[in-house]
């Protein structure tokens, strides 16, 4: 196919390349997309060895690998977050604006100054904020997370066969995202003003773990937005009876949005 654009999909927590389900990559390839799934740092490793070396690394890091990413490609690219990858890919473009043709976000977890303090995502991560020095220690999966905020909709061997594959987060990324006020280095602060570029904003109306107001107020701070609210779609956009649908949305949006510069 001629012209085809670059896509670069940055998982969530939890998640590394080889999270995003195969029929989504086929997808968006059948829409003239050349898709890459790089891991984020140390996500490659499995769950043990990657805990310790995972906890410690900032959101800064995330984006300055990414960054170094982003420089490899000739011209700009289309650029999708899902969950934490949400907002690791609006700080990306937000540092490199002219290398984005569009951003597409799939639940996004909230940057710094958007409420998050709803009740499911409380209880989905109070277990790890009330260690002692939370913020060293990895965020470890947890299959009650996975199964009633993030995978709600699933069937249980869907959710069994996702949680076998997923590895440690890091504890320091999400105190800067929770406790953004606290954060003297400002790693979760967003300046989307700087961004010309379409975005597109996808939610579920069953999200328990990144809710869709999150999704609909990260919209509000765009110039040129579209938000979208998936009726009976839990936090997982790319698969089972939401992929269709996300994809649906996706397509329509790459053919009615052309970059703005």
């Amino acid at each position: 196919m001629k012209n085809k654009k670059s896509i670069i999909l940055i998982h969530g927590t939890w998640c590394n390349g080889n999270s995003w389900s195969s029929d989504f990559i086929e997808a968006l390839e059948s829409l003239g997309l050349t898709v890459y799934t790089p891991n984020l740092r140390y996500h490659d490793l499995p769950l043990v060895e990657g805990a310790t070396k995972i906890a410690s690394l900032s959101l800064t890091d995330y984006v300055n690998d990414l960054v170094a990413l982003l420089r490899t490609f000739s011209e700009p690219v289309y650029i999708l977050g899902h969950s934490l990858g949400g907002l690791i890919a609006q700080l990306l473009v937000a540092r490199e604006p002219e290398r984005c043709h569009g951003l597409i976000l799939l639940g996004p977890a909230p940057m710094a100054g958007i409420y998050a303090l709803y009740p499911t995502m409380i209880q989905a991560f109070y277990k790890h904020f009330i260690q002692w020095k939370f913020w060293k220690k990895p965020l470890m999966p947890n299959k009650t997370t996975l199964d009633r905020y993030c995978m709600n909709l699933q069937t249980q061997k869907v959710r069994d066969q996702f949680y076998n594959h997923l590895v440690a987060e890091s504890g320091r990324a999400y105190a800067e995202m929770a406790l953004w006020f606290f954060d003297a280095k400002k790693a979760a602060y967003v300046d989307t003003k700087v961004l010309f570029a379409p975005v597109l904003v996808i939610s579920g109306s069953e999200d328990k773990v990144v809710v869709s107001s999150i999704a609909k107020a990260t919209a509000k701070k765009y110039k040129h937005a579209t938000y979208i609210l998936l009726q009976g779609a839990d936090h997982m956009y790319m698969m089972g009876h939401s992929l269709s649908k996300t994809i649906s949305y996706i397509q329509t949006w790459l053919e009615q949005h052309r970059p703005i510069h």
